[in-house]
């Protein structure tokens, strides 16, 4: 039983690996080494601490763990775009409730503690949640600490649009262990859906999820993200949570949970969203900060 908590509790980490692309031919590589230069410096590494809650047919087990996550900084101020699933566990168990095998789930996740760290930069920076959209499965961090200058970043008002066959380019990290290096993964859009939202199918990594894809002339056309079907569809034989592990059309579908690349002009809105609404977070902490009594100064025993 525990085990099986622990794999219905990863499935959405433990999607399909993007299948290999053919050779870059020549006149390509200076346009995904100008594309990685260009973006790297604008994904960020998030240390969250997470706690976890389970209780799946009356078993129940908390547990603190920190998750070593990306974002991608869309405003100099420190606003940073990341995957929701990472940091809550609605979109599980919206996913579990429509397959055999996930109706006794009861899962929360809640992040206590948001640490990021930016390339080039020697400390990490404090962050607090800004805005979460679970319809688009994302979500945003503001870091709290002073800058010691603006941020990169990737502006989505200089979007541009994807087109069918066209290549694309994703841009992530490494974990600490290997330098948190940057690096690139490129898919092509294969299809469009219309519903349950309009998206672009692209068979990208999950290691992408949450994170800005680019043309090759740099513009960001998009976020990967995870869409949920609305529709139920009858369980094959050997199918339930077991099906959800493994994606079997393409790399694209999993049970009623897709990984799709949400269009640009969708997202725009809700960047601005939540650089209006992290600014007024902002305002409000600082004004907590500002009215807390100083804490009292240590007193001083005189030697003799």
């Amino acid at each position: 039983m525990n085990r099986r908590r622990h794999a219905l509790a990863g499935a959405l980490l433990a999607a399909a690996t993007l299948r290999p692309a053919g050779p870059a031919r020549a006149d390509d590589a200076a346009d995904y080494r100008r594309l990685l230069e260009q973006v790297a410096p604008a994904i960020v590494s998030v240390r969250v601490v997470i706690k976890t809650e389970f209780d799946f047919d009356g078993s129940q087990q908390d547990q603190e763990t920190t998750l070593d996550a990306r974002g991608a900084v869309v405003d100099p101020s420190g606003l940073i775009l990341l995957w929701n699933s990472q940091i809550s566990a609605a979109r599980l168990v919206e996913a579990a409730a429509q397959m055999s095998g996930g109706e006794g789930l009861q899962f929360k996740i809640t992040p206590t503690d948001f640490r990021v760290t930016v390339a080039g930069r020697p400390r990490e920076y404090r962050a607090f949640l800004a805005g979460q959209d679970s319809d688009l499965d994302l979500a945003f961090l503001q870091i709290e600490d002073p800058l010691e200058s603006p941020l990169p970043a990737i502006d989505f008002e200089e979007a541009g649009r994807a087109r069918l066959g066209e290549t694309l380019v994703g841009v992530s990290r490494l974990s600490p262990s290997f330098d948190r290096a940057a690096y690139f993964e490129s898919a092509r859009v294969a299809g469009e859906v219309a519903k349950p939202r309009r998206a672009w199918v692209l068979d990208a990594s999950p290691a992408l999820l949450g994170l800005p894809v680019f043309n090759l002339r740099g513009e960001p056309v998009g976020v990967v993200a995870t869409v949920l079907s609305r529709v139920a569809e009858a369980q094959p034989p050997g199918g339930g949570m077991i099906g959800f592990f493994s994606f079997g059309r393409g790399g694209v579908e999993n049970g009623p949970l897709g990984i799709f690349l949400l269009p640009a002009e969708r997202v725009r809105g809700v960047v601005r969203e939540a650089r209006r609404r992290a600014a007024a977070l902002l305002e409000e902490r600082a004004a907590l900060d500002r009215s807390a009594p100083a804490a009292p100064a240590a007193s001083v025993t005189p030697r003799r």
